[in-house]
């Protein structure tokens, strides 16, 4: 009975032990935005994207700006898909560039910069000299294609 005592004891104790250790001691802490940005944030996605688009947000390598993506998938009856974007900068709570296209993709390129690869016709082969690349600068809104010396680079 001492023996059952024992071993019942040893057991309770490696149950607590094996909790205890099982317990995360690490503390997950969300950036949670202001009310301000959220409140420009969530009234821009409801006037601009749609709610059954998929939605897409990126910051950027500083996390100082954050890509905020729609699209539209392509499907077989509509085989283009559309892409409504904005940029919103968190120090000023302001979204700092906003735009849309059809048949593209739109990505960081660096932090100041957004890569945007534009499908011109029907799609032949991955390289197909119907893509077309373009670099968007946020700060000075212009948007340069770029040429083939550049596109090795990407």
């Amino acid at each position: 009975m001492k023996y059952f005592i024992s071993i019942s004891s040893y057991c309770i104790f490696f149950t607590i032990i094996l909790l205890i250790s099982c317990t995360s001691s690490k503390n997950i802490v969300k950036e949670q935005p202001e009310n301000t940005q959220n409140n420009i944030i969530k009234e821009t996605i409801e006037n601009n994207f749609n709610n059954s688009d998929s939605l897409y947000v990126i910051p950027n390598e500083e996390n100082s700006w954050i890509l905020y993506i729609s699209e539209t998938e392509a499907t077989s009856v509509n085989p283009i898909n559309n892409i409504t974007f904005f940029v919103f900068e968190k120090s000023t709570n302001k979204i700092i560039y906003q735009n849309k296209y059809s048949n593209a993709e739109i990505k960081w390129y660096n932090n100041e910069q957004l890569l945007l690869i534009r499908h011109f016709g029907t799609m032949q082969k991955t390289e197909s000299s119907n893509i077309k690349k373009y670099i968007i600068d946020i700060k000075s809104e212009k948007v340069k294609e770029l040429n083939e010396n550049n596109k090795s680079n990407i």
